[in-house]
């Protein structure tokens, strides 16, 4: 095998391995969105409940939720100078 295309081999390589990367943060980029819809929408909700029962476990999901988007949050930060 000649160094050229060694050399070819090793730069498809890494371009497939930036790839991944963007591909990781457009994922995180769009599971960010819909936790946040989500979370809208379960604020909703909770603000309609009156049976208590309910509102607690509705509550207990938004709390979830919230939690989820931080550490979304956090690992999206974490990548901000890998991705482009």
């Amino acid at each position: 095998m000649g160094i050229e295309k060694l050399l070819d081999n090793l730069k498809d390589y890494l371009d497939k391995g930036e790839k991944k990367k963007k591909a990781h943060c457009d994922r995180i980029d769009e599971l960010l969105v819909k936790l946040e819809e989500k979370e809208l929408k379960l604020q909703q909700k909770v603000s309609d409940e009156t049976n208590e029962a309910k509102k607690k476990r509705l509550n207990t999901e938004l709390k979830i939720i919230a939690v989820q988007r931080k550490k979304g949050i956090a690992r999206r930060e974490e990548l901000s100078g890998k991705c482009k």
